[in-house]
């Protein structure tokens, strides 16, 4: 059985999470809102994607994606690439239960910026591009390894 996974950035919008999956996600999997106690979600240096840390006291919104089967998992450790680590996790759920679930941890990330990332600013200013940067390099799963494809991620210009 496959954990459920805790999405805390561009995985908890649809358009990229079809993209990841290579199918629309509503026809299978569950997304139900979440949340991690004690992290904060940060901006990466010079990206516009987030990665969380250890904050105590803090929460990071969510969503939490239930139903994956190994294949999703696969293309969604491809997507996250070497720097994140597949992580277990507890998050709370909207009735207030708690939840075992996994996470992209920070792994081999450098340090964030103070800057915490917002999901509706990232929708507005980021969205467009990274969905285009996301198609071609989901379009390479299968074909290379995460770290030959990053070349691919780091040299994408509109």
């Amino acid at each position: 059985m496959i954990l459920p996974l805790f999405c805390f950035g561009s995985l908890m919008d649809e358009d990229v999470l079809t993209c990841v999956l290579g199918e629309c996600p509503a026809s299978r999997i569950v997304i139900e809102p979440a949340i991690f106690v004690d992290y904060r979600r940060a901006r990466l240096p010079h990206e516009s994607y987030p990665m969380l840390v250890p904050e105590a006291d803090s929460i990071v919104e969510g969503v939490l994606l239930c139903g994956l089967n190994k294949k999703d998992l696969d293309r969604s450790v491809f997507f996250e690439g070497e720097e994140y680590e597949l992580s277990p996790c507890q998050v709370k759920l909207a009735d207030e239960t708690c939840a075992e679930a996994l996470f992209f941890d920070e792994g081999i990330m450098p340090l964030p910026e103070t800057e915490a990332w917002d999901y509706k600013l990232w929708a507005t200013q980021h969205k467009d591009y990274m969905l285009r940067q996301s198609r071609v390099y989901m379009s390479l799963n299968g074909k290379m390894s995460a770290a030959e494809a990053d070349v691919h991620w780091q040299t994408y210009v509109e």
